[in-house]
């Protein structure tokens, strides 16, 4: 028979059973799940750890979700360093950590997002109010590192950090991901803060749902300190994905991609995939990158992408920021490349969505090879872009607001889809 667990941070007990409202346990991390369970966390707490999704079956998949009245149960990544005692002044505007950091920093958030560090790769290059640097950046680079300890962090500010700012984050590389998939499962109505790699992450997910969560200030971690390089994404599917459902989400100040499949030569083809009616806000690539393979029935549909290039992530840089395929632009609402040819049934179907800021990229930028840009579908989308330039990149060609129409004439794409005058209005996320 089938149990639902109780969680609650700050009311429940390891002793308590679980099984009901009124004895929760404190965390799920000792359960031992068996297919058809449920997880159920109260609405308004806070934990400081992610959750290891179990593995159920396609007939009972375990589930996770959210119990009670108020905010969404909150998930975070990171190390509260609010308070003056934090932090201990080394030199003028030069602020050290006093507290122990186990864990390679990712990134600062302030004030519950109002504001995020800036990170610099040199100690000496710290000049202005919220620049960051630590001595333990990229020592998580190499897949498998194992964690350190004794990490410096430095802060340059005005005043005593803790002070300076009401509330400060510092994101940690961690175990990649706050929510680590496992197939068979479902997470609904739970928030993802302050991660340093990725909000959810699996190898070969199949049979998972994303209903309804949240996802904020995700990513940052160094990928390649040589290079200068970060990464990190709301939802990455890696080697394949077999009937993957991500609806009705918010994505919020993502460093790379909200939503991604990406993975190794020769991985399973990807297939039944489904990215419908979330809001995206803040990416520093893209809402929704696809990569390495075309899949079968790949669909982004209904969704809201407002400001690509915009948020932490180009905090200390300059356009077109730093990736591994440098200096192609990044900050697009769609991004698809390094796809060589197509797949037999192949599908990728992009339509009803609203594509709404993109400064420094396109809405739509595909670099792929002919065979498989033919398995992609564009109709009935909205796009609005104050810039003049770099609307849509397709068929191995650049197209601008004037151009729209030769766009669509030239290519057969867009069906149906308008170019707004104005921004609209109701479209902002405060």
């Amino acid at each position: 028979m089938s149990c639902i667990y109780y969680i609650d941070s700050r009311t429940g007990s390891d002793d308590y059973s679980g099984l009901c409202p009124d004895t929760p346990l404190k965390s799920c991390a000792t359960l031992a799940l068996r297919p058809g369970d449920s997880v159920l966390f109260a609405r308004g707490s806070i934990y400081r750890e992610g959750i290891i999704m179990a593995e159920g079956t396609a007939e009972a998949p375990i589930y996770y979700g959210s119990y009670g009245e108020g905010e969404l149960p909150r998930f975070y990544g990171s190390v509260s360093l609010t308070g003056k005692q934090a932090w201990r002044e080394e030199a003028p505007c030069i602020w050290k950590c006093t507290a122990p950091l186990m864990d390679e920093p990712c990134n600062l958030i302030f004030d519950g997002g109002r504001e995020c560090g800036n990170l610099c790769w040199e100690k000496e290059t710290m000049a202005k109010q919220g620049d960051w640097y630590s001595d333990g950046l990229g020592v998580r680079e190499s897949p498998g590192a194992p964690v350190c300890s004794d990490m410096t962090l430095y802060l340059y500010s005005a005043a005593n950090p803790g002070s300076f700012y009401q509330d400060i984050e510092c994101a940690l590389h961690g175990s990649r991901a706050l929510l680590k998939g496992a197939g068979h499962a479902v997470a609904e109505n739970l928030a993802f803060w302050c991660g340093g790699v990725h909000g959810y992450a699996q190898d070969m997910p199949e049979d998972i749902t994303i209903r309804g969560c949240e996802f904020h200030f995700i990513g940052g971690c160094v990928w390649n300190r040589e290079r200068r390089i970060r990464f990190g994404n709301g939802v990455e599917l890696w080697d394949g994905g077999r009937n993957i459902l991500v609806e009705n989400c918010l994505f919020d100040n993502i460093y790379d991609s909200c939503v991604t499949h990406q993975g190794s030569p020769g991985h399973v083809i990807p297939e039944h995939i489904a990215w419908r009616g979330n809001r995206f806000h803040n990416y520093g690539m893209a809402a929704f990158e696809y990569r390495e393979y075309n899949g079968r029935d790949i669909v982004f549909e209904n969704n809201i992408c407002l400001d690509a290039g915009l948020g932490f992530s180009m905090q200390n840089e300059t356009p077109p920021r730093q990736s591994e395929i440098w200096p192609q632009p990044m900050g697009h609402h769609i991004f698809i490349w390094n796809i060589t040819e197509g797949v037999p049934g192949g599908r990728i179907l992009i339509r009803n969505n609203l594509f709404c800021g993109s400064p420094y990229g396109a809405a739509v930028y595909s670099i792929v090879s002919p065979e498989a840009e033919a398995q992609v579908i564009l109709e009935n989308n909205r796009y609005y872009k104050e810039e003049e330039e770099l609307w849509i990149r397709f068929g191995g060609k650049s197209y601008g607001r004037d151009a729209f129409p030769n766009y669509q004439r030239e290519t057969g794409q867009d069906e149906g889809s308008e170019v707004l005058s104005a921004r609209p209005a109701l479209m902002r996320l405060s």
